[in-house]
């Protein structure tokens, strides 16, 4: 773990990645020791188990940033020198149990393997094209989000089901789902539902691969 540690926010951590385009403008900090180590043991088997990075020689693996937000979210971008950067919610550290927190960033890292990224920045060119022009015409990029959304949840679900370990498997992805049903009525939520299915329209997809 203290190999993991140092790789994932080495070289990377002095200066916090910038928030998604799509979120608030609000300063991302840098994480408290704390906050890597819950970070790094909950992200070492991942990134292992998936293949995404292998062990120092890989390299940076993940740049962290948390952002002073009490709601629960996170979100991956590309980075310069690592292979991906990460913001997490002070939120999502503080409340999350180490399975549904396992479980979150197995979700991102499916974005970042499904090729989401340039995706996304594609789309969001156009977008602001369409807004422009048509409100309609730009609401409709959101469904490509949402689809995104999905398969996220079935990359990361197989992912966790792959895991050795506390046995919770794809059930944890279940649980923070759950959670951010119950949760997903509180003003702070409704910007992230804009670009996201409903947690219970996820559930229902869930089903699928997660009985």
């Amino acid at each position: 773990m203290g190999a993991l540690g140092a790789v994932v926010l080495g070289g990377c951590e002095s200066a916090p990645p910038k928030p998604p385009a799509a979120t608030p403008a609000v300063a991302p900090r840098e994480a408290t020791d704390d906050e890597r180590f819950k970070v790094s043991a909950a992200l070492a088997p991942l990134l292992r188990t998936s293949g995404i990075w292998r062990g120092p020689e890989d390299g940076c693996a993940v740049a962290v940033g948390v952002l002073p937000r009490s709601n629960i979210n996170m979100g991956v971008a590309p980075h310069p020198e690592c292979r991906f950067s990460l913001l997490v919610t002070e939120g999502a550290l503080q409340r999350l149990p180490p399975e549904e927190m396992r479980a979150a960033l197995a979700h991102e890292l499916g974005h970042v393997e499904l090729g989401h990224f340039g995706a996304r920045r594609a789309r969001r060119q156009v977008e602001r094209g369409a807004m422009v022009q048509r409100g309609a015409q730009a609401a409709a990029f959101r469904a490509y989000d949402r689809e995104e959304e999905r398969a996220a949840d079935r990359w990361a679900a197989q992912l966790l089901n792959r895991l050795p370990g506390d046995g919770t498997r794809c059930r944890a992805l279940v649980g923070l789902l759950q959670r951010l049903e119950r949760e997903g009525q509180r003003p702070e939520y409704f910007n992230w539902l804009s670009t996201h299915p409903s947690p219970g329209a996820r559930l229902q997809a869930l089903a699928e691969v997660c009985p």
